[in-house]
C-alpha cells in the first residue's frame, strides 16, 4: 500500500507511473493463446461490415464477441449526440463485456470501425468454456480486470480539469499500445482525440498547434507523431499549464 507521506517524497509518483504503464487503451491479443480452443468449442464465426453496432447503450446485449479480425470502438453518447470514446478492441479480445451479465442493459455502445469477423458467445457459452479450460477462465478474468483498470484510469484522468494534461496523458497511453509500436504514430484525427479526452475539437486543435510549435508533436492528416516524449511527459504532469503566448 502507498502511504500518504510517500507521495510527498515522490515515491507515489513513481508507483503511479508504473501502474499507468500497465493500462491499455487498445486491447489486442490478450486472449490469443485461447484462439484455437475457442474456435474448436464455440458456435461458428459471424461477419459484420464496418459501422455495425454490436451492442447499444441501454439495450440488453444477447452475446459477447471474440474478435478474430477487425476492430471495434467503445463509446458513450449523450442526448445531444456528443460521443465520448473509451477504447478500442482488436483481434483476440472479447468485446461487449456488458453481455457477461446476460440480462442487464449495456452502459456503453460497441461499434465496428472495420469489417469484423467474430465468434458470438452467450454467458452460458462462456461458463461452459470456463469449465472446459480453467486457464481460459482465469485469463478472461484478467482481461476483465484490465478493462476495469482502463475505466478507473479514465475516470481519474477526466477528473483533471486541464485539457492539455488529459490530452498528453492520453497520447502517452496510446503510445503503449500495439498500433503505435507497429506504425510509429497516433492514428487519430483531432475530432477523435477530442472525443477521447472529453473536450471540444477547437480546444484540441489549439493544444495540438501549441504542442507542435513547442516541438512536442507533429500533426498530419489523421496522424500525430510524437517528437519529444520527455516534453510530452512534462505536459502530462502539469496540472495548470500557462496560457499560450
Amino acid at each position: 500500500m502507498i502511504q500518504k507521506e510517500d507521495f510527498f517524497l515522490g515515491k507515489g509518483v513513481e508507483a503511479m507511473a508504473e501502474a499507468t504503464a500497465a493500462v491499455s487503451f487498445i486491447f489486442a491479443g490478450e486472449l490469443a493463446a485461447h484462439r484455437a480452443f475457442l474456435l474448436a468449442n464455440s458456435p461458428p464465426p459471424v461477419s459484420f461490415p464496418a459501422g455495425t453496432v454490436l451492442s447499444r447503450a441501454s439495450e440488453i446485449p444477447a452475446r459477447v464477441y471474440y474478435l478474430l479480425e477487425g476492430m471495434t470502438k467503445v463509446y458513450t453518447s449523450n442526448a445531444e449526440g456528443y460521443i465520448r470514446l473509451l477504447g478500442y478492441h482488436q483481434a483476440d479480445t472479447i468485446c461487449v463485456l456488458d453481455g457477461l451479465r446476460g440480462a442487464s442493459p449495456s452502459v456503453v455502445t460497441i461499434e465496428s470501425i472495420t469489417p469484423v469477423r467474430a465468434v458470438p458467445l452467450t454467458s452460458e457459452d462462456l461458463s461452459r468454456l470456463g469449465e472446459l479450460s480453467p486457464r481460459f477462465a482465469v485469463d478472461l478474468a484478467y482481461f476483465v480486470g484490465d478493462t476495469l483498470r482502463l475505466m478507473c484510469y479514465d475516470a481519474e484522468s477526466q477528473s483533471i480539469r486541464d485539457v492539455g494534461t488529459r490530452l498528453a496523458k492520453f497520447l502517452l497511453l496510446y503510445m503503449g499500445g500495439p498500433d503505435y509500436k507497429r506504425q510509429g504514430y497516433v492514428a487519430m484525427t483531432q475530432e477523435n482525440l477530442a472525443s477521447a479526452v472529453n473536450a471540444s475539437r477547437v480546444q484540441v486543435a489549439r493544444l495540438c498547434s501549441r504542442m507542435q510549435r513547442e516541438g512536442v508533436i507533429r500533426t498530419r492528416r489523421g496522424r500525430v507523431l510524437i517528437q519529444n516524449e520527455e516534453a510530452l511527459a512534462r505536459w502530462a504532469e502539469e496540472r495548470s499549464l500557462p496560457p499560450p503566448p
